[in-house]
């Protein structure tokens, strides 16, 4: 079964947000676009508001779902839901991530970003690029 998992674009001066994941964490080294797995009967965009707040210590205005799309990882497949997200502070206090950073979206493909995220990037670059 797919495990649903929300993804934050975080729009600010024409870039979006990444971020790296720290050593000894799952995916250690890759960028992403932060956000995690649903609780049990929580919504997409519920989850993206909770993980922005664990993550990165910032409070967050889920916006729509831009995309979504299925990959699947040695431990299990995932279906990546990417929601655009509007912060209310940008100072971050990064928990699983060891950096972020502000980039512009025909930039995002010259990261080394998790497999799952890479269709994402695509469509960001597709619609704002």
């Amino acid at each position: 079964m797919k495990k649903p998992v929300a993804a934050a674009v975080v729009h600010l001066d024409g870039k979006i947000l990444i971020t790296r994941r720290a050593p000894g964490q799952n995916l250690e080294g890759l960028w992403e676009f932060p956000g995690g797995k649903l609780e049990h009967e929580e919504s997409a965009l519920e989850c993206i508001t909770r993980e922005l707040r664990e993550e990165l210590g910032v409070e967050s205005v889920a916006g729509e779902i831009l995309t979504s799309t299925t990959y699947a990882y040695p431990g299990g497949e995932i279906e990546l839901i990417a929601i655009s997200v509007e912060l209310q502070s940008t100072h971050f206090t990064l928990q699983v991530h060891d950096r972020f950073e502000w980039v512009l979206p025909q930039e995002l493909l010259q990261y080394n970003l998790a497999p799952a995220d890479i269709p994402i990037a695509q469509e960001i670059i597709r619609k704002y690029g």
